[in-house]
């Protein structure tokens, strides 16, 4: 019978396998409250996804004893780590059930054929170490700098004291999103996605990269600055400060990076073509 003859391929076990492992590190994000790290996983599991399926008539799923045995090892200890919430590790976890499944998929040998997938887990992994970077050169400092130098050329009778900015209507503290150290991790992380998806030079990359971590950085400062001027308005305020206002700018972020990735990059290598 047809059923028979696709639940008996391995390709759908590791499908179905993947799916589960991806649903269960979803639902970990989100009892954990983590609508940020939730994002940009959901972000990454798709890149992934994306990057096997345009990969999917040249890989071989040929894994050895050996290999299919560390996999399902790894897989086990994860799953079994879940049924506590205190056992299953929202950035370590994903990685190693990523390693398990290649393993199992092709082999230890053929690992470095998923480099590209691996190195999208490993960003989830760094996660931590982006976030303790930006906190530590102060971002929330040059943030909050460059709002000020903003309602200043706007007209605003602004001014700045460390990361606090006071207008004659009151004032804002550049702390915590607003900062912009998610704003800027979100363009790196698609950034990411990018290079590993379109074929560039190594100029390029570091192009692109800066481009990317620049509009993360000024279209956040523009919104702290909108922000600052809506201080009165406490309804508008609170609208443009989290939910939906935030996402509207993270949106304009990706949609100007997107724009210039096309006219710089894609365009030219689709006219080649």
């Amino acid at each position: 019978m047809p059923w028979l003859k696709i639940i008996s391929k391995l390709d759908y076990w590791l499908l179905g396998l993947a799916v589960a492992l991806v649903a269960l590190h979803l639902a970990y994000l989100e009892q954990a409250n983590e609508p940020n790290l939730m994002s940009l996983s959901l972000l990454l599991w798709l890149g992934i996804a994306s990057l096997i399926w345009d990969r999917r008539d040249r890989l071989k799923l040929d894994s050895g004893i050996f290999s299919s045995f560390l996999g399902v090892s790894l897989i086990t200890l994860v799953l079994l780590r879940s049924l506590s919430p205190a056992g299953y590790h929202i950035r370590i976890s994903p990685f190693v059930s990523g390693i398990g499944l290649c393993l199992m998929a092709s082999g230890i040998k053929r690992l470095h054929h998923y480099w590209r997938e691996l190195l999208l887990l490993s960003l989830i992994l760094l996660y931590p170490v982006f976030t303790g970077f930006f906190k530590a050169i102060n971002l929330s400092l040059f943030t909050a700098k460059f709002s000020a130098f903003m309602l200043w050329c706007a007209g605003f009778n602004a001014y700045r004291d460390n990361v606090t900015i006071f207008m004659p209507t009151g004032r804002v503290e550049v702390y915590g999103a607003c900062s912009g150290i998610d704003s800027i991790i979100l363009m790196l992380y698609i950034t990411a996605l990018f290079l590993l998806m379109v074929p560039l030079q190594w100029f390029q990359k570091i192009v692109c990269a800066i481009v990317a971590i620049c509009l993360g950085f000024l279209v956040n400062g523009f919104r702290v600055a909108v922000l600052a001027s809506l201080v009165t308005q406490k309804t508008t305020f609170d609208y443009w400060h989290g939910g939906n206002g935030s996402f509207i700018f993270s949106t304009i972020t990706v949609f100007l990076f997107g724009m210039f990735c096309w006219f710089a990059y894609v365009r030219k290598l689709t006219i080649i073509e």
